[in-house]
């Protein structure tokens, strides 16, 4: 009886904690989204890395580059971006390569060439780069010049690059972020002419068609009285240019085939004040020079590795303030999050988990 007892109670309590468990805790809406957010991510990194993802097509004479055991091609990098939701690291070099790399370090998944020919504009130092979705990368170039890597058909492609417009020859540009919620590119940047710092926002937009001018009548062109032809009465003008339905589909097919022109212009520029930095990193701050640029929880993040200070970065009000970092990361040239921590690239010859510094 008493063995009963307790079983049927240890059942009743079981019972009772999964239902409460479920109307406390997995009834909340924000909890049901980051679960399936959670699923999500799972699912995208599996295909990703299921799928098979060979290097640039080599020119018939070459041969194919063998990607298991590459990483010795990753040299004198400039930009490293990690992705949680393909859970790889993403790689720029200063010769202009690209390269994912398993999240293990241990090989390379893809690698492609950045096109130096039958571009508009011409390569330059990489400032940053952002994976904004699973299949669309963005990066971008001292000069402002926008860089778009996309993966299409288990294969990473180079689209047309662009450069920004709004820009002026003062503008110092570094870093890169992404804000999700309006779909614009976040940059850095400190004007030449004075030690401001400033948030440059910038969009892509569709560029406006040019509407070709209306055909204007001539008095030549008007029907003559004195001619024998007579005008064209109007039932005939609109029975010659009546279109069949099958035209009108097909050439609404056709439009929605072709994507339209767009072109990445500055949104808005935003002013960051400096007032409530000590007097020391102040002192600091005069000389400035940041390298990379990393988002978490609504903050941005900056590193001078040249004076060894981490600055700290509230968009929404607007603030920058700074705190010294660990002499490790003198020389850095970029910064990347991984797991919501912060490394830092001390090491920019070759690709190696030791030559990233955590500076947390």
């Amino acid at each position: 009886m008493k063995r009963s007892y307790v079983l049927y109670t240890t059942l009743f309590a079981v019972v009772v904690g999964v239902i409460l468990c479920y109307v406390f805790v997995f009834s909340d809406e924000d909890i049901q989204s980051q679960i399936a957010a959670t699923f999500e991510k799972i699912e995208i990194q599996t295909s990703h890395q299921a799928t098979s993802m060979p290097p640039v097509e080599a020119s018939p004479d070459e041969e194919d580059i063998d990607t298991t055991d590459a990483l010795e091609q990753i040299q004198n990098i400039d930009e490293v971006y990690y992705s949680d939701t393909i859970g790889a690291y993403l790689v720029l070099t200063k010769d202009n390569d690209f390269f994912e790399v398993s999240g293990n370090a241990n090989r390379v998944n893809a690698s492609l060439k950045l096109e130096t020919k039958n571009q508009s504009f011409p390569l330059g130092d990489f400032i940053g780069m952002r994976m904004i979705a699973e299949d669309k990368i963005y990066a971008v170039t001292s000069t402002g010049v926008i860089v778009t890597i996309e993966r299409e058909e288990g294969r990473w492609m180079e689209r047309e690059r662009k450069a920004i417009g709004g820009l002026v020859s003062t503008d110092r540009l570094f870093g890169l972020g992404y804000d999700q919620e309006t779909e614009r590119l976040i940059i850095m940047n400190r004007t030449a002419a004075a030690p401001d710092i400033e948030l440059i926002y910038v969009q892509e937009r569709i560029m406006k068609a040019e509407t070709p001018d209306e055909a204007e009548a001539t008095p030549d062109e008007e029907a003559d009285p004195a001619t024998d032809e007579p005008a064209q009465s109007a039932e005939e003008t609109i029975e010659t240019d009546a279109v069949s339905p099958e035209d009108e589909a097909l050439q609404t097919e056709e439009t929605e085939d072709v994507e339209p022109l767009t072109e990445w212009t500055i949104e808005s520029r935003k002013p960051l004040t400096t007032e409530g930095m000590s007097a020391s990193i102040q002192q600091k701050f005069e000389k400035f020079r940041g390298v990379g640029l990393v988002e978490r929880q609504g903050r941005i993040y900056v590193l001078d590795s040249e004076e060894l200070v981490l600055y700290t970065i509230n968009p929404g009000e607007g603030t920058m303030n700074g705190q010294m970092v660990t002499p490790r990361v003198y020389g850095s040239t970029g910064m990347f999050l991984q797991d919501n921590e912060i490394f830092a690239i001390v090491r920019p010859d070759v690709f190696d988990l030791d030559a990233f510094v955590s500076v947390d």
